[in-house]
């Protein structure tokens, strides 16, 4: 197999780069991410506003109140992130081309895709939980212990990291990393509590799902495997610990309560280089006869893979295919935008829209209204021919708005 030189890393995160520059440039504003940057959001600790207010609110700052401002920064951690997978998988991995494989399945699973792209604490999750791993792993013993100290002042998804660190500790007879590592935990739950109220129900199957959404369909079986696998050996290292207390936790959690993605979809994704290990170990030790179902496999994940990123990617073209507009995956971030461009396009700064509508006009320049609103024609009988009309186009579907007057 052709050797792996730092060339093609380099065009990897490229290629990454300018492909999730352009799936930015498809995307709107959704109405949670106008919350965050207008800091509607509850505030966590000491700040007066959510972290991501202030993250926001530079790129915002540097680019201007646009799509690229909103979400440059979180492409920024997207990066770094990337960077410090690069270090981990040099730990964990034997050759280059593991060390790639590891890179490249991380940059393809929709997890990571979606936390590249949208606004909100999984990207900085991942990036900080990186850090963490990497500084441990490389012995940086101060800068491991202060980033743990201050992820604390992050999210409350650490929970589960400080627990990983906990039962690790007990593992490697580290009583220092134990006893931090509760302290950590308990603080967190002390500061943003751990919602167990209500009517117990079951949501296993849920979680499932969220997971095989993250990682696809066939990445999230091998992940079940390499779990169990690895439970047998003797010697397990921080990454198995990391993936096993993730699934257990939020295995046992959902048979009780609804969990989030971006709760714990950070401590998921930063696992490809232990799978990916696990994977290529078991593939060469077989002869090349005994090899062909590792290919298929590796085959066919790959095109699965590569099939989601583009979607992913280039969500706005299935306007063309699907029979209704709701049922693009990602329609609540499109069409603020390009509602707002064609209202500018008119001379029209202020209208009256929904709640939700109205957040997320208001970032790119429409404001609230009490002599105008926009109204939907729902057929040729309610256009008015004195009245201004807005048309906006999503691939084969295109809505229609008069703008009438509240006298």
């Amino acid at each position: 197999m052709k050797k792996i030189k730092k060339t093609h890393f380099i065009i990897l995160l490229i290629f990454d780069f300018l492909a999730l520059l352009y799936g930015i440039s498809t995307l709107s504003i959704g109405s949670d991410e106008a919350e965050i940057y207008f800091g509607e959001r509850n505030s966590l600790l000491f700040f007066s506003h959510d972290l991501l207010y202030y993250i926001t609110h530079f790129g915002t700052f540097i680019l201007g109140n646009n799509d690229f401002g909103l979400r440059f920064p979180i492409l920024f951690f997207h990066f770094l992130s990337c960077f410090l997978l690069y270090k981990l998988a040099q730990k964990y991995t034997k050759t280059p081309l593991d060390t790639f494989l590891s890179l490249l399945l991380f940059i393809l699973l929709p997890g990571t895709v979606a936390s590249a792209l949208l606004v909100n604490e999984a990207a900085i999750v991942i990036f900080l939980t990186l850090a963490i791993l990497c500084a441990y792993e490389y012995e940086k013993k101060w800068l491991f212990y202060l980033l743990l100290i201050l992820s604390l002042c992050v999210d409350k998804s650490f929970n589960i990291l400080f627990l990983t660190f906990f039962f690790f500790g007990i593992y490697k007879k580290d009583v220092l990393l134990l006893n931090l590592s509760l302290i950590l935990f308990g603080i967190n739950i002390s500061f943003y509590g751990f919602d167990i109220s209500g009517r117990p129900r079951g949501y296993f199957l849920d979680t499932l799902g969220i997971f095989s959404t993250c990682f696809s369909p066939l990445v999230f079986i091998y992940f079940f495997y390499v779990i169990y696998r690895l439970m047998f050996r003797e010697k397990k290292n921080l990454l198995w610990f990391l993936m096993s207390i993730t699934f257990i936790f939020c295995s046992l959690l959902s048979l009780r309560q609804k969990l989030y993605l971006e709760d714990f979809l950070p401590f998921c994704v930063i696992c490809t280089p232990l799978m990916v290990k696990t994977l290529m170990e078991s593939y060469r030790v077989r002869l090349p006869i005994f090899r062909l179902k590792y290919k298929i496999f590796i085959e066919c994940t790959a095109i699965f893979l590569l099939f989601c990123y583009f979607v992913i990617i280039g969500n706005q073209f299935l306007y063309y295919i699907v029979s209704n507009p709701k049922r693009n995956f990602a329609n609540n971030y499109h069409f603020a935008k390009e509602l707002s461009q064609e209202l500018k396009k008119q001379n029209i700064f202020a209208i009256r829209v929904s709640d939700s509508l109205q957040k997320r006009l208001r970032f790119y320049g429409i404001k609230d209204s009490n002599i105008f609103y926009l109204s939907a024609i729902k057929n040729d009988k309610e256009n008015n021919e004195n009245q201004k009309i807005i048309k906006v186009k999503l691939g084969k579907f295109e809505k229609k708005y008069q703008i009438k007057s509240f006298k």
